[in-house]
């Protein structure tokens, strides 16, 4: 069973998730231009990426506590949402741990495979 306080779901995972989606707009949304927002419905059947705003693009954000597990294993995943959305290319977006002297934003990364990066470069 689920708690909720005020409709709200008290999973610590999954607010996690969620406060690093918004981050991860907030930098996207500065560094490109384009208008960054979180994908409602993230992680559903026929999932389409946690992030739109990005022209022909699949944001995957992950905030895993194993970062070679994530970046190994959520590129793969976009790869399968780039797939559902239709469009031509995929990243993902890992949140590290913030580092002194670390400019805001520069704890993160994006990864892909190397025929998610080929197929951008082309």
């Amino acid at each position: 069973m689920k708690l909720k306080v005020n409709g709200n779901n008290m999973n610590p995972q999954k607010n996690k998730g969620d406060r690093a989606e918004r981050e991860a707009c907030i930098y996207l949304t500065a560094a490109t231009g384009h208008i960054v927002e979180r994908r409602f419905g993230a992680g559903q059947d026929k999932d389409k990426g946690d992030l739109v705003g990005i022209p022909n693009t699949v944001v995957q954000c992950t905030d895993m506590k194993d970062k070679s597990e994530a970046v190994l294993r959520k590129p793969r995943e976009a790869e399968i949402q780039r797939m559902n959305a239709g469009v031509d290319h995929a990243i993902t977006m890992v949140r590290f741990n913030k580092r002194p002297g670390c400019a805001e934003g520069d704890n993160w990364r994006v990864v892909m495979t190397i025929e998610q990066y080929a197929r951008l470069i082309k």
